[in-house]
């Protein structure tokens, strides 16, 4: 993510944020909820259909990802200008977050399970902000070796 919208979005989001809590990494990626299992099986079906060249994921609109400290805020762009906004559209609770799956290819997409939910959350970063999915799994601590 360009610097400038970087700079905007904290700017946006520290008054949202508690006493303590500090930014781990920022973004702005297309996010999908899907079911770990069924995304594994439709995932290996598009693989077969497409000869193992496309890989099939449900994908929804873009939005600003801030993890921190104690969550991953989901923050909604103006419809306008496409800058962060202040309007919260998803909170989750770091603790409860896990990175189920890492793919890297035109898109880096970052599969994160949530603990006590059968659903996870896709999140698909485009080729300009490849590294807002690098700090995101940086920050997880998961190590690049066992990522694709």
């Amino acid at each position: 993510m360009k610097q400038k919208l970087h700079d905007a979005l904290i700017t946006v989001a520290t008054p949202l944020l508690t006493l303590g809590e500090t930014p781990a990494a920022t973004g702005r990626a297309r996010v999908g909820k899907v079911s770990i299992a069924r995304n594994a099986a439709l995932a290996a079906a598009s693989m077969v259909l497409s000869g193992g060249t496309i890989g099939m994921y449900a994908v929804n609109k873009a939005y600003y990802v801030l993890l921190t400290s104690e969550r991953l805020l989901l923050l909604e762009p103006h419809w306008l200008t496409s800058r962060p906004t202040a309007k919260v559209l998803g909170d989750i609770p770091r603790p409860l977050l896990s990175i189920e799956d890492v793919k890297r290819a035109v898109t880096t997409s970052v599969t994160l399970s949530i603990s006590g939910e059968d659903k996870g959350l896709l999140l698909k970063y485009p080729t300009f902000d490849k590294e807002g999915a690098e700090l995101l799994i940086k920050a997880f601590g998961v190590a690049p070796s066992l990522t694709n």
